[in-house]
């Protein structure tokens, strides 16, 4: 971990100990800090992807179902700051639509690959006039990368019993009070968070877990992590947090359509 980090750990520990947490769950959620890449319209940390630009996929590649909101530069995100062995060349896509009944899925498209562009949204999209309105928000420019830390910002964990899955509290469920102080302020233009643990807001379960649980294959959630979330700033959307979650062993063989996602919405 840099400097930065360990120092940010070292508030957080501290401020657990003004608020008398006992220091075991200190210890314990402190334990559980994941790094990640804080991705940013502002700010001079370097230039590791845009939002929105052209979307260029190979002629092979199907059409999106959803609308495109970022490109990400593999090779400038390195597996030391978002926790992530990603792919060492080529760019991830991410498409989403900021709606309860909307979704996600990520695209990889390697380093030399030959592409053509398309459109950034499906069609029907332009045909309804409140889709059009969202989509005319979306952000564009170059995303910014911050070496961050994040603390689990829930308070639940999905336990398998015979009955099926239930919620078991961690062990800073009564404290939870604390993770608004470790949530960030959303920027301009939104923010996409690569690794770590997911932000949102009002969450007691972890939305890794919500999207992992819409899968055929949920025999483990610890297999699953998260791979990026996005946080726009889109007026009507306040609140709105969509995350990408992944299987270790997808990740590990470029599989990423086997992405799953979850939508958290705390207007």
């Amino acid at each position: 971990m840099t400097p930065e980090i360990i120092d940010k750990l070292g508030q957080y520990r501290a401020e657990m100990a003004r608020r008398s947490i006992p220091a075991h769950v200190v210890e314990q959620w402190i334990g559980a800090a994941l790094p990640c890449a804080a991705l940013r319209l502002d700010g001079d940390g370097p230039v590791v992807g845009r939002f929105g630009g052209p979307l260029l996929l190979p002629s092979h590649a199907p059409d999106p179902e959803f609308p495109f909101v970022a490109s990400l530069n593999c090779a400038d995100l390195p597996e030391e700051v978002t926790g992530l062995s990603l792919p060492p060349d080529g760019c991830l896509l991410l498409f989403a639509f900021p709606d309860l009944d909307g979704g996600g899925q990520v695209m990889y498209v390697p380093e030399g690959t030959a592409v053509e562009e398309r459109a950034s949204a499906p069609e029907y999209f332009e045909e309804e006039p409140d889709c059009l309105e969202l989509l005319e928000q979306f952000p564009h420019g170059t995303l910014h990368m911050v070496a961050d830390v994040s603390l689990p910002f829930h308070s639940s964990k999905a336990k398998a019993t015979e009955q099926g899955w239930r919620a078991e509290d961690l062990p800073w469920a009564p404290y939870t009070d604390l993770r608004y102080a470790e949530g960030r302020d959303i920027p301009r233009g939104g923010l996409v968070q690569v690794g770590g643990n997911p932000l949102a807001e009002s969450m007691d379960d972890s939305p890794v877990e919500s999207a992992a649980l819409t899968s055929d294959e949920t025999y483990d959630l610890d297999d699953w992590m998260l791979l990026a979330s996005w946080h726009p700033t889109i007026a009507g959307r306040e609140g709105f947090s969509l995350h990408w979650a992944i299987r270790r062993q997808e990740l590990a063989a470029r599989r990423f359509d086997r992405v799953n996602e979850s939508v958290r919405w705390n207007p």
